[in-house]
């Protein structure tokens, strides 16, 4: 078996579906998750969301494979940035089991590809605090922090 990615395809739906409930049970209790899902986060129903990136040429859902089985999904879209394009990573994820065997390094080398065909000059994303495993994996693509957002509640 190897690690693989690709653009979603119609057929991925019910593992987006199941990929994407695993990623927000995943985040549940994590600092600045809740804020994240509020201001960040892609709104709606796995299945909303997932029909409406698939009809959007400025955003690439990729899907994560080992062997044919998919097992993570990034979404990213194309947007401006000191008047530049950009793409911005809204989400990345990985089944807590697969990670380490190269899916998620599958699917950023697919991204780096898609964004060249949109003639981006820059990657973004966003990491929760503490989530060490991310910040690693972004900073292995030299993706590192340019700003951190602070909140207190009151």
């Amino acid at each position: 078996m190897f690690e693989s990615a690709r653009l979603a395809e119609l057929s991925d739906s019910a593992a987006f579906a199941y990929l994407h409930k695993l990623s927000r049970e995943g985040i549940e209790g994590h600092r600045g998750a809740d804020l994240w899902l509020e201001k960040n986060s892609l709104k709606g129903d796995s299945e909303v969301i997932f029909g409406d990136l698939l009809g959007d040429s400025q955003y690439a859902c990729i899907i994560g494979l080992y062997g044919n089985y998919p097992l993570g999904f990034l979404i990213a879209e194309q947007t401006n940035l000191f008047g530049d394009v950009c793409v911005d990573i809204h989400e990345v994820f990985v089944e807590a089991d697969a990670r380490s065997v190269g899916i998620g390094e599958s699917m950023m080398d697919f991204l780096i590809a898609w964004s060249g065909s949109k003639s981006a000059s820059s990657i973004t994303s966003r990491a929760l605090p503490g989530d060490r495993q991310l910040k690693n994996f972004f900073e292995r693509y030299k993706l590192t922090a340019r700003l951190i957002e602070v909140a207190k509640k009151i």
